[in-house]
C-alpha cells in the first residue's frame, strides 16, 4: 500500500534542541528536574502507587495510563457522541481511530497514545512527533508505517517532515495529549497547557480558525475534510476557553468536551474532540 521507503523510523527535526527548547512543551510526561521533593510531589507519587490504572499499565508494560483514556475516548465516548447525534454507527465510523488513517500524535512522548493507535491503524501510517525521544519498539513492531520526528510541531521544518511521512497526504485525525511542565500554580498551568491545545489546533485547522472569517479552503491545516482533531487541555473557566472552544466550532462539525472515567475525579483534565472537519 506503501512505498518501501516509507517504513517505521526516526527523524530529528533539528541536532541542537536546547534545554530551554525542551521546556516550552512536551508529552505526557514531563522533563523532571532534580529538586527536593514537595508534600505535592509526595502526595502524587502516594496516588500512582495506588491507581489502579497506572498499575494497569505497568502489568501490562505500556509506557504510562494515558493508554486507557485514548482507549475508552475511542471505543466507548466516540461511537456514543456519534450515535446520539442520529448517525447511524457501521463499521466505517464506530471507531475515532480506523485501520487506513493516517494518524499525527503531537507530543508523543512517553508513547502510550501512538502504542495503542498502532493496534487500531493497521493499514495506515502514525507519525508521532516531541521535543524528547520516544521510544518506538513495540509501536513499530505493531505498525511498519510509523515514524517519530524529534522536533518542534509549530516549526516549518517539523511540519515539512510530518508532511514527507504522510507521503504527502493530509491527516484523518490529529490527537495531543500534551501538557506543559507544571510550575506549581493550576490556573497558570492550565492557561500554559490551554495554548499548547490552541497551537494544535492551528496546526490541524490553521491558524485563521480563530478568525470569524475562517474558511477550510483559504487555510488548510494539516487534517483533511471530515477528519477530526483530540486534545487534552485542564479546565480554566469558560471566559478562558471561549476562543479555543469557537475556533473548534468553525472548524468542525460536531465540538465536544468529555472526560474518559479513567482521568482521575480530583483533576480538572478534560479533551476537546471535534469531529467531521469542514470543507
Amino acid at each position: 500500500m506503501f512505498a518501501a521507503a516509507h517504513q517505521s523510523r526516526v527523524i530529528r527535526a533539528t541536532s541542537h534542541i536546547s534545554a530551554l527548547h525542551q521546556l516550552r512543551s512536551v508529552g505526557a510526561t514531563s522533563i523532571r528536574l532534580k529538586h527536593k521533593q514537595s508534600k505535592s510531589s509526595q502526595n502524587w507519587i502516594q496516588r500512582q502507587k495506588k491507581d489502579p490504572y497506572v498499575q494497569k499499565a505497568q502489568a501490562q508494560g505500556l509506557p504510562s495510563r494515558a493508554s486507557f483514556k485514548l482507549q475508552e475516548i475511542n471505543e466507548t465516548h466516540y461511537p456514543a457522541l456519534i450515535k446520539k447525534k442520529g448517525i447511524p454507527v457501521n463499521g466505517k465510523n464506530k471507531r475515532l481511530l480506523q485501520p487506513r488513517m493516517n494518524v499525527v500524535d503531537l507530543g508523543a512522548s512517553p508513547g502510550g497514545w501512538s502504542l495503542y493507535a498502532s493496534t487500531q491503524v493497521k493499514e495506515g501510517t502514525i507519525v508521532a512527533i516531541d521535543l524528547l525521544p520516544l521510544d518506538d519498539t513495540k509501536i513499530s513492531l505493531n505498525l511498519p508505517n510509523f515514524n517519530f520526528i524529534q522536533g518542534d510541531f509549530t516549526e516549518s521544518e517539523t511540519k515539512q517532515l510530518i508532511v514527507d511521512a504522510l507521503v504527502q497526504e493530509r491527516a484523518n485525525l490529529v490527537m495531543s495529549d500534551m501538557a506543559q511542565n507544571f510550575l506549581g500554580d493550576s490556573q497558570t498551568d492550565a492557561l500554559r497547557t490551554l495554548n499548547l491545545c490552541e497551537q494544535a489546533l492551528v496546526f490541524s485547522a490553521g491558524g485563521s480558525c480563530f478568525d470569524s472569517s475562517y474558511s477550510p479552503k483559504s487555510d488548510e491545516g494539516m487534517l483533511a475534510p471530515g477528519g477530526s482533531f483530540l486534545c487534552k487541555f485542564f479546565s480554566c473557566g469558560k471566559e478562558n476557553e471561549e476562543d479555543l472552544m469557537q475556533a473548534a466550532k468553525r472548524a468542525f462539525r460536531n465540538v465536544h468536551v468529555i472526560k474518559p472515567k479513567s482521568s482521575r475525579k480530583e483533576s480538572s483534565e478534560m479533551y476537546l474532540l471535534a469531529i467531521d472537519r469542514r470543507d
